[in-house]
This record gives C-alpha cells, structure tokens and sequence, in this order.
C-alpha cells in the first residue's frame, strides 16, 4: 500500500519492533531510509485470524507472525512516497488474497504477496509470480544491501552497481573470495559477501526486470577488483556500471577520448550502447559508451563522479 504521508501521531521509529528480527546492517538501513511504525495500524491477531479464516485460509501461522513483527511499518522512496507493510492494512484497503496468498505491502506498480509458509512473492502482473525470499526477515534483510526488486531504488549516496550480462555469482564469488552469507541466502537465490562488497544473482523468473548477475559495493577499489576479476576470468561477459545518488553531467565540444582497454561495456537491457569499462592508473575507474550520436564518458573515483557527453566524430 501506497500513501503520500509518513509522519502521523502515531507513527514511532521502528528499531524498537525490529531489533530482535533483523540485523544491525538492516535496522540502519531502516534508518537511514526515515522508515517508521505505526502501532495503530497492525491488526490484532484474533482480528486478522477471523478475516484470514473469512477468505478460507487457515494456514495462518506465518501470516500472524509477519503481521505481529512487520505490520504498520513505512518505507519511504527516495521521492518521500511511502510505501507501507502490514497484511491488515492491505485487507482493509480492500485488497484480497488470492490463490492461497495474501498481500503484505507494496513496491511501484505491484504487490509483494505471502504465502501459509511465509514464503514473499513478488507479483507485478507482468511476469509470472515468483518466489523472493523464504521468509519477510531475509526480504528485509537484502533491501538493505541493495536489493528492491523489481524495481531497483538505488538512491544510496556514493553506492556502485555492477551489472553483469551473464549470471557468474558463483564463480566470481570463489575467484573474488567472497562467502556465502546464510542470513541473506536460501533456496530462492544465494549472496554472497566480501567486506563491503556484495554479490548475487536474481531468484527465478526475475531475469525480466534485473540483470542476472548484480554487485554493490561503497568502495572504489571493491569495484576495481571485481571488474579486473572479470577481466581476467570472464572475458564475454559484459558490464556496465551505475553509481547512485544525483549526478550532474557537462557538454564537450572537444573529440572524445580513444575506447579504453578494459572490460566490455553492456547492458543487461540494452543492447545498442557499446563500449568499454577500464582501470585508471589514478585508482578510479573510466565508462566509455557510444550511444546514437553521442559518446557519454564517465570517470568514478574515490573523489567522486563525472560525466561528459561528447558528439561523436562521424555524427
């Protein structure tokens, strides 16, 4: 559920409910976000019990749990819309279970649904529902390593994605020495982890709205040493690179640089643009594209982000 307000008097921080569920990674992405809980918006068990039981449903274990734990609390967007959680809250809105789920909350243009074994589903009516995560903890718990699916708010200041073209998250893992991390990981997807760095592939079925190989980190040189993995190990795999938070960007009259030697530049959704992803000898990294007439060069380094759109020569 959706609502374009987040403070309310009854609305309290949520780190007090969650503590004893998520981690203290997870409780500072809560924070960080300005989410909050509203006691006055969870349904009473016995209450949620009689409307679950009105929709034939009596696998219901789960489903109090989730309520009792997550229900009344708002995430807001990076844009201030507020998107709240409660499996109360959505039946009273007036949105029904269906198929043995029912709703817990919604992302952009969709519904995340549960299941009686507690089971998060993602249906956006595009693709077929599929499975997110085992449970709310874990869904919880990857949003605040960067994963939103399906749609990706990558809103974190000074946060880097690589996105892969092919699904090697288990094989980089072991070439970058990256650990398979169980609080994050189950039967839907693994990720793995290494200091700040973060890497996984997306659950079955997902492939149509993220790419089927992602990394985050918050350190340049945790870039540099994935892309030079790739480089390395996995020369027909193609990358592109995304940084987050705004970023403004120049118009050049000069030519623009020669294509770097480095790894190839692709999108996972797209595949016109080319180019090259390359090392700099500064520390930072360089993203050359050729997109329709113009060449877009971006330079990221600990220093910070630019980018410059250059005409290309024969346009």
């Amino acid at each position: 559920m959706t609502d374009g307000g987040l403070e309310r008097p009854g609305d309290h921080g949520v780190t007090e409910f969650l503590t004893s569920t998520l981690s203290p990674r997870a409780i500072a992405w809560l924070r960080q976000r300005g989410a909050v809980r509203d006691p006055d918006r969870v349904m009473a068990p016995e209450a949620l019990r009689e409307q679950l039981e009105h929709w034939g449903l009596t696998e219901v274990s789960a489903m109090l749990r989730f309520e009792e734990v997550f229900g009344g609390t708002c995430v807001p967007s990076a844009e201030g819309e507020a998107f709240w959680f409660g499996i109360g809250l959505e039946l009273t809105r007036g949105v029904r279970p269906r198929g043995g789920r029912v709703p817990m909350g919604a992302f952009p243009h969709g519904t995340y649904w549960m299941d009686s074994c507690g089971q998060v589903v993602v249906d956006d009516g595009v693709v077929e529902p599929f499975v997110i995560a085992e449970d709310a903890r874990r869904l919880f718990e990857r949003f605040a390593i960067g994963q939103e699916y399906p749609v990706a708010a990558f809103t974190w200041p000074g946060r880097m994605a690589v996105e892969m073209t092919v699904d090697i998250a288990a094989e980089l893992a072991v070439v970058m020495g990256a650990e398979r991390i169980d609080e994050l990981s189950d039967a839907c997807q693994a990720v793995f982890q290494k200091d700040d760095l973060a890497l996984w592939s997306p659950p079955t079925f997902a492939e149509m709205s993220v790419a089927p190989c992602t990394a985050v980190a918050s350190e340049i040189a945790s870039v540099r040493a994935l892309l030079a993995a790739v480089r390395e190990g996995f020369p027909d795999v193609g990358v592109s690179v995304r940084v987050a938070g705004e970023k403004a960007e120049e118009r050049s009259s000069e030519p623009p640089p020669e294509t770097p030697v480095g790894v190839r530049y692709e999108r996972w959704d797209d595949g016109d643009p080319t180019g090259a992803v390359a090392l700099l000898n500064d520390g930072g990294i360089v993203q050359w594209v050729a997109t329709g007439d113009e060449v877009v060069v971006e330079w990221i380094s600990r220093d910070g982000f630019r980018r410059v759109r250059f005409r290309r020569a024969e346009a």
